[in-house]
């Protein structure tokens, strides 16, 4: 059953144009037809409000079948759960309603699939108009600066005012019960609430970066370890691009100071102000609402002093101690916190918004600073080992350099590398790994333009990129032995590929 108490009682950040709380009226023009005895002066009911925005801003799935809606929402902790609204007859059954945010969403859902209330399909169209022309989910800075526009205003009003009556007049005779709903297997009918179509069915990617995409999408903490090139950092930068989000990097070096990691104070004409570093400009990202992947690349190279920084900011709090904490009302939630230093601002992240995705080196000829500490360790929910790439997949990239016989052959090379190393008994430092094959390929490329044989370019190629890369020094020299192993491996490899 509603809580018109706590319908009107709620905090909603998302319209700082209209307000966030408290009692805010609503012109009188924006009035509701479904109660004709319906007093004039409107209030707007923050509990409806903040399910319009919910559904603006993509956090509500749809999923229809029969006379059956299921919607996945989020709780007041930000996790995902499942609420459904069935037509039995002329009645409805809602499940798991709740009392002051998802029963909106429930009718909202009734009339936009169930064709239940007229009226509110016919606002809710008008304000998708205004709101989500292109019927994309919107940014939160985007809601944000809706929430000043007339003409957004005058569009969400109505919505609001229907939505309250018709929780009022109709909620009652809601049948509700508190079930655990089961998976429907994809939720291809979210566009329509944006105003567009039913999404052709997908089938769900159950690959590690498909996986890594869909926590990333919840928020995440993970940690990507691997040998050198095997694409960790390109696998952190696409899970940004699939998700659209913000994407902040920091490079671990040693010697790298708080100004390069977290800001620093400069001097103005106008005195001093704070700049962000890396670290606070995604806190300050997500604190605005914007979905943000900080992608912490060779995170063994910073010193034990900026991972402890990094070990401090992703403990997460409730909203009620961030409450405690800096006196801000945010929705329900876990928040990371940082602490800006000689600045003294604290910046806060919705842990669902910000995912931390950090990448390290194994194996003991790379430079690092110590060893994970357990600390840190554990602050991570998701450890990922990420491999050389399968043949299928990174052979297209190096065939988009040379051609398709230079590029097998110089994979070939680069497979076979892996068993020539020190730790295999052999002569090399280190096996070849995606940017050494890609620098050779380019190499041997220009060598060709030249007026070389493509044979002829790998192996003039192979002293100024794979030797340095792959043979320890000797005197200044790379050794001789080594050398001579890839020379003859590589000849071995241009035979069994008939590369002239």
């Amino acid at each position: 059953m509603i809580n018109t108490q706590a319908v009107f009682g709620h905090k909603c950040p998302h319209f700082p144009g209209i307000g966030t709380g408290g009692r805010v009226q609503m012109p009188s023009s924006c009035m509701s037809k479904i109660d004709q005895n319906a007093r004039q002066m409107r209030i707007v009911p923050w509990g409806a409000a903040e399910a319009v925005a919910q559904i603006l801003l993509g956090h509500v799935q749809a999923h229809l079948s029969a006379k059956t809606v299921t919607l996945e929402c989020l709780d007041k902790q930000q996790a995902k759960m499942r609420i459904q609204v069935e037509q039995k007859g002329g009645g409805y059954t809602w499940v798991n309603p709740g009392t002051t945010v998802r029963p909106y969403l429930l009718l909202v859902a009734e009339a936009l699939f169930l064709s239940a209330n007229p009226e509110l399909k016919e606002r809710w169209e008008a304000l998708i108009k205004v709101a989500c022309p292109d019927a994309a989910p919107l940014s939160a800075r985007r809601l944000d600066q809706l929430s000043h526009e007339t003409a957004f205003k005058e569009a969400l009003y109505p919505v609001l005012d229907t939505l309250y009556t018709s929780g009022k007049v109709f909620g009652g005779s809601r049948s509700e019960i508190e079930a655990d709903l089961p998976d429907p297997g994809g939720y291809p009918h979210t566009p329509i609430f944006r105003g567009g179509k039913k999404q052709a069915a997908q089938t769900h990617d159950t690959s590690e970066e498909g996986r890594l995409i869909r926590r990333a999408s919840q928020g995440v903490r993970a940690l990507l370890c691997g040998p050198t090139g095997t694409g960790k950092t390109e696998l952190g930068k696409r899970v940004a691009l699939k998700l659209g989000a913000k994407l902040v990097s920091i490079k671990g070096r040693p010697g790298l100071e708080d100004r390069d990691m977290i800001g620093f104070i400069s001097p103005t004409p106008q005195g001093p102000q704070w700049v962000d570093g890396p670290l606070a400009r995604a806190w300050r990202l997500a604190q605005q609402g914007e979905r943000t992947v900080l992608l912490v690349d060779e995170l063994l190279r910073l010193d034990p002093y900026h991972r402890n920084v990094l070990i401090g900011g992703l403990d997460d709090v409730s909203a009620q101690e961030l409450h405690l904490m800096l006196g801000v009302d945010v929705p329900e939630g876990r928040y990371y916190t940082l602490e800006l230093p000689g600045n003294g601002e604290v910046l806060y992240a919705s842990t669902a918004l910000l995912s931390v995705i950090c990448t390290t080196n194994v194996g003991s000829s790379y430079t690092q600073s110590g060893e994970i500490d357990p600390a840190l360790l554990r602050r991570f929910q998701r450890v990922m080992f990420v491999s050389y790439p399968a043949e299928q997949d990174i052979m297209p990239v190096y065939e988009r350099v040379m051609g398709a016989s230079a590029a097998r052959a110089a994979y070939a090379l680069e497979v076979k590398t892996r068993t020539m190393t020190t730790q295999h008994g052999q002569l090399l430092e280190r096996p070849m790994n995606i940017g050494v094959t890609l620098n050779y390929l380019a190499e041997a490329k220009d060598l060709v333009a030249l007026g070389l044989s493509e044979a002829e370019a790998l192996e003039e190629a192979l002293g100024v990129t794979v030797v340095p890369f792959c043979c320890s020094l000797e005197e200044g020299e790379p050794d001789i032995a080594a050398v001579k192993a890839l020379e003859i491996t590589l000849q071995d490899v241009l035979k069994a590929f008939k590369v002239a």
